[in-house]
């Protein structure tokens, strides 16, 4: 049923008491019996129990700030794309209190939390938070009491709330059981890739440079880019190249075409690891031509050698490689190192029997991943059909 069959309400007509800023500790002596959440709890999926922190000794049980289940927080202050996320608060295992960049809202009984966060996180919502957002820099906007009080959103009969939770919460318990069998998928394919190569003595011992030609990319300037999507190529940063054996994402920008001499162009079937920064580590096999920037290398393998192996070969190496990367303040494995990360190369037939074995678990995954975002998508338009003008 459309919004537009509901009666409008404002925010602060559902609410049982006013909207409350958190807690701004003045001391810096820390109490264990009181714990406070980072503003990290807050997340784009919801309420997240970590970067929690002893309490200043100030707080008392009977503070103001002190949480209760099923409260909702908010965050009042962050990046445009960061503030408004919301989360309904779960018991943390001791008594808990919220920053001053929160905000607390405690719903009348005719409003079930869950059901609000929903409607909070659609992304019609959040453009509407987004855009009320105020200060002098984009790196620190803030939203208001008063600003959120005011947000119009359909009355919805709590039996109704009721009927819609239950259709969500199936839907996002169907999403979670594919994303459990894609994780156990990908370990099943990492296992046929260790057990493939896991005796060094039965293959010849090469580098990552041996298997082909390894390219270190660039950051082009803004002026090159396509003035449209169909006539550049993707550029890839370290965002796009998932932590795992998915696809890569779709690029942000694209280049035009006509650079294409001044780019390094990675051709498809390339394999593209992130070398530098937080993300480094991260392996993604490139299905169609590319360029990407320098905290990328990418690895055009040679005509001798099967091009899924080539990624297969060298995600495990980056894997074995990552310990290492894990000491560094700075991680960084340069296109020297990452040419000469040790790999196994057996005969181009067992190649292609190895990744042929992989790619029927990755084709299998692509089929699951495609199930859960409809599912996603069903359950986006639901969300969206309710807060519909």
């Amino acid at each position: 049923m459309s919004a537009n069959k509901w009666p409008q309400v404002t925010l602060r007509d559902i609410l049982a008491e006013p909207i409350r800023n958190g807690y701004s500790p003045v001391e810096s002596q820390e109490w264990t019996g009181v714990q406070m959440l980072g503003l990290g709890c807050l997340t784009p999926q919801g309420f997240k129990p970590r970067q929690l922190k002893n309490a200043p000794a100030s707080v008392s049980l009977t503070h103001s700030a002190v949480l209760r289940d099923g409260d909702l927080l908010i965050s009042r202050a962050n990046t445009r794309e960061l503030v408004g996320l919301v989360g309904t608060y779960k018991d943390v295992g001791a008594v808990c209190i919220y920053p001053d960049l929160m905000m607390r809202l405690r719903l009348a009984e005719s409003y079930l939390p869950e059901f609000l966060e929903v409607m909070l996180r659609d992304s019609s919502v959040r453009r509407r938070l987004m855009a009320m957002a105020q200060g002098t820099s984009e790196s620190m906007v803030k939203i208001s009491g008063a600003m959120l009080g005011g947000l119009q959103l359909p009355k919805i009969p709590l039996s109704v709330q009721c009927r819609i939770m239950a259709v969500l919460n199936g839907l996002h318990d169907s999403e979670q059981a594919i994303e459990s069998s894609i994780r156990k998928l990908g370990k099943i394919e990492e296992g046929i890739v260790d057990a493939e190569l896991g005796s060094g003595a039965l293959h010849p011992g090469a580098t990552v440079g041996d298997l082909g030609t390894v390219v270190t990319g660039m950051t082009p300037p803004s002026s090159w880019e396509a003035v449209r999507q169909d006539d550049g190529l993707p550029m890839l940063t370290p965002s796009q190249v998932p932590g795992s054996s998915g696809r890569v994402a779709a690029a942000e920008r694209y280049i035009s075409r006509s650079r294409r001499k001044q780019l390094r162009v990675v051709a498809p079937g390339a394999t593209v690891a992130v070398c530098i920064g937080f993300g480094a580590g991260k392996v993604a096999f490139s299905e169609s031509e590319c360029c990407t920037n320098q905290q990328i290398n990418s690895l055009i393998p040679h005509p001798e050698i099967d091009r899924r192996f080539a990624y297969l070969a060298v995600r495990r190496a980056m894997s074995q490689a990552k310990a290492r990367l894990n000491l560094q303040v700075t991680p960084i494995i340069n296109k020297t190192d990452f040419s000469r990360l040790p790999v196994i190369v057996p005969p181009v037939g067992e190649q292609r029997r190895i990744a042929d074995l992989a790619w029927a678990v990755r084709e299998r995954q692509n089929q699951l991943r495609n199930e859960a975002a409809k599912l996603a998508n069903l359950r986006q338009g639901l969300t969206a059909d309710l807060l519909s003008a």
